[in-house]
């Protein structure tokens, strides 16, 4: 991918207009469009989603003959620019591993089901002696906690590429570049998005095979990286049948794939669209045709839908019971108080944003 000029940096373009050049009319509109930076964002609508009763909703949604271009300008009074957003291959490691464990603890107390799923009772026989190196440093596992186990699925599966050998794991320079950070006047991170392009599924890499903490990852993420798999392929699947368009982008590599978005405390939630936002613009700068979404939560939902966004498939959480029923931790076996991936009747919708300056049609 070619570096982007001004990469991370928010653009807000004032609409087109034919007044001419340097009358009041447009130093009017250009002044309203600062207002819109400097004020508060307003609240994202409510968005709904199907219940686990509501089968009919469920799968491949509706597609219509007709997708049009993302739409910022609307979506321009849910932004604002209060706070720096840069790429993560601008930041230090630290300031990188800092965002993948604050977006981990986001995850751990927010995301259905990261809040949800309890951990096995006890780690994997030798990990506690076990450590891992990567251009991030050489670090042990640390705590068996929800909050630590999907951090290293950040670190082993995101920052680096789990394809690669033990003792040369690589960056995933792609997904550095195309994730984000959001910074505070200090410099400290308080949210952001982990991005890739997203893989057209014809030739997915393996895990490398004896990694202990690659192994301890999968043994308690497995069940939402089965359910968020079937949810995708199902999409994707979906979308490629109906859209040529969308099935060569695919190919060719050119649909961008927004993975997981977190906040701190530190930043209000109503601030947290332009995380999306500005994601959405930086693959559009990049040359991507289209941005897919799993939206877990309806915020995230909404956010997506401000922009623009069109329902292509629902999974609801709670359709069946997916892991051990345990009013406690199960020894090797990931499990819930109930046996369900969430306790929120309510599911994950996957999202199709088109980027170009063209209708998608069928």
């Amino acid at each position: 991918m070619k570096p982007v000029a001004n990469a991370g940096e928010t653009a807000y373009p004032v609409p087109r207009t034919s007044l001419p050049a340097g009358s009041a009319a447009v130093r009017a509109a250009r002044m309203d469009g600062m207002a819109s930076m400097d004020r508060d964002p307003e609240p994202l609508p409510w968005c709904d989603y199907p219940r686990a009763a509501d089968s009919a909703q469920h799968g491949l949604q509706p597609l219509p003959d007709r997708i049009p271009p993302a739409n910022f300008a609307a979506a321009r009074r849910y932004r604002n620019q209060r706070y720096r957003i840069v790429s993560l291959d601008r930041l230090a490691t630290g300031q990188v591993l800092a965002l993948a464990r604050e977006v981990a603890r986001s995850f751990a107390l927010r995301e259905p089901m990261g809040r949800h799923l309890v951990p096995p009772a006890r780690a994997l026989a030798g990990l506690s002696r076990a450590v891992h190196s990567d251009p991030f440093g050489t670090d042990d596992f640390g705590p068996w906690t929800a909050a630590n186990i999907i951090f290293w699925l950040i670190r082993l599966v995101v920052l680096t590429d789990p394809s690669s050998p033990m003792g040369e794991v690589r960056v995933n320079d792609a997904a550095l570049g195309q994730s984000l950070a959001v910074l505070d006047e200090a410099g400290r991170v308080i949210g952001g998005a982990f991005n890739e392009t997203m893989p057209d599924g014809t030739e997915l890499p393996a895990f490398r095979k004896r990694d202990p903490f690659l192994d301890a990852v999968v043994s308690h993420c497995h069940p939402v990286l089965e359910f968020l798999g079937a949810h995708e392929t199902a999409a994707l699947e979906g979308l490629e049948k109906h859209y040529p368009a969308f099935r060569a982008a695919l190919r060719d590599g050119r649909v961008g794939h927004h993975f997981m978005i977190a906040r701190t405390d530190a930043l209000p939630r109503d601030y947290t669209f332009e995380i999306l936002a500005s994601t959405a613009e930086r693959f559009r700068r990049a040359g991507s045709v289209f941005l897919g979404v799993e939206a877990t939560n309806q915020w995230t939902g909404a956010a997506c839908e401000a922009l623009g966004g069109v329902r292509v498939h629902f999974m609801p959480f709670r359709a069946k019971q997916g892991v051990r029923s345990s009013a406690g931790p199960v020894p090797g076996l990931v499990s819930s108080p109930d046996g369900y991936i969430s306790d929120k009747d309510s599911g994950s919708m996957f999202y199709l944003i088109n980027l170009s300056d063209q209708d998608l049609t069928a």
